[in-house]
């Protein structure tokens, strides 16, 4: 780096943010979005990255890069493989608590019906005055035990459900660390899902959870049930969910990532299924973890691990090279 000085990329909409967070001495560059024509230029001249996509048809060889600072948890929008020799990346949590809000947010209104009654209300119908379920003495199933999972699983105490979770690690020590029912391997799912009156996916999207969640899960759900995904769209099989909101296998479900996004500021809907027809599902644009609190955090951490990058310190959350 010219004269220790890092020279760092990173998109328009960050670069306030991190302009006033760093707190070394730094030349900062901006981009409008991700894509090889704002982006090819720049690498040629960048130390440090931060930022979600990089993808390897925008490096040039040889590449000063040296350092990729993910600004979320997910880092499937980098092309690992392909990153200069010694190019580190790491990434960053802080989302857990914004996520358990949205998520119980999400079981609540579900389970209250609360998105029909408006609707309904707002035309003179006052329903049928039967009482509404409470969240209390519900069964939650969690998938992904992880920084979301476990926050997760302290907000379903404090509301009074029964608590299950399912993970690649599972352990007593894990369940009892966490106060959970019972714990089991993702391999594990049709034996948890039938007793489950909520569900709720937080695992990262990979090969072994690719479609993990099809239409043969879906119906060894309750038909009472909900579900939740603020994990990954793929997670869970697209035309399988769609096909179960609309013929009413399971009741209902929240989702906040998808399986269609849009480029920069594009208009799009989020499935090539039409989900936003049926009135049984809540629908939001993968924001559920975007918060005062979690960018807050988010920004101070970036700022130190680009220090200690510089400084040659030991950096946080590496996950590239892959820890041995």
């Amino acid at each position: 780096m010219p004269n220790n000085t890092p020279r760092i990329l990173t998109l328009e909409l960050y670069a306030p943010d991190l302009a006033q967070a760093l707190t070394i001495p730094h030349h900062l560059m901006a981009v409008p979005g991700f894509t090889a024509e704002t982006m090819t230029p720049l690498l040629r001249e960048t130390d440090i990255f931060v930022g979600t996509t990089l993808k390897a048809g925008w490096l040039t060889r040889p590449s000063p890069l040296r350092f990729i600072q993910g600004t979320g948890a997910g880092t499937e929008g980098f092309d690992l493989p392909a990153l200069p020799m010694g190019c580190i990346v790491s990434n960053v949590f802080g989302h857990e608590y914004a996520m358990a809000e949205y998520t119980f947010m999400m079981l609540a209104a579900l389970n209250r019906n609360l998105l029909v009654q408006d609707r309904d209300f707002r035309t003179g119908h006052w329903g049928d005055r039967q009482p509404r379920r409470e969240l209390r003495g519900r069964s939650l199933l969690i998938l992904g035990l992880g920084h979301i999972g476990a926050e997760m699983a302290r907000w379903g105490h404090f509301m009074g459900m029964t608590v299950r979770g399912l993970t690649r690690t599972p352990s007593a020590r894990r369940a009892e660390a966490l106060g959970l029912a019972s714990i089991g391997a993702l391999t594990e799912l049709a034996a948890y899902l039938p007793a489950a009156d909520f569900v709720v996916v937080a695992l990262p999207h990979t090969p072994e959870t690719d479609g993990y969640i099809g239409a043969a899960e879906l119906r060894l759900m309750q038909p009472t049930a909900y579900l939740v995904n603020v994990g990954r769209g793929a997670v869970v099989d697209e035309a399988a969910l769609y096909a179960a909101l609309r013929d009413r296998v399971i009741a209902g479900a929240a989702i906040d990532v998808w399986y269609r996004y849009p480029a920069a500021s594009e208009r799009v809907l989020p499935s090539a299924y039409p989900f936003h027809e049926l009135d049984n599902v809540i629908m939001t644009p993968h924001n559920s973890g975007y918060s005062d609190g979690t960018m807050r955090y988010r920004w101070q951490f970036i700022s130190e691990n680009i220090r200690r990058f510089v400084n040659g310190e030991p950096l946080e959350n590496v996950v590239w090279p892959r820890p041995s």
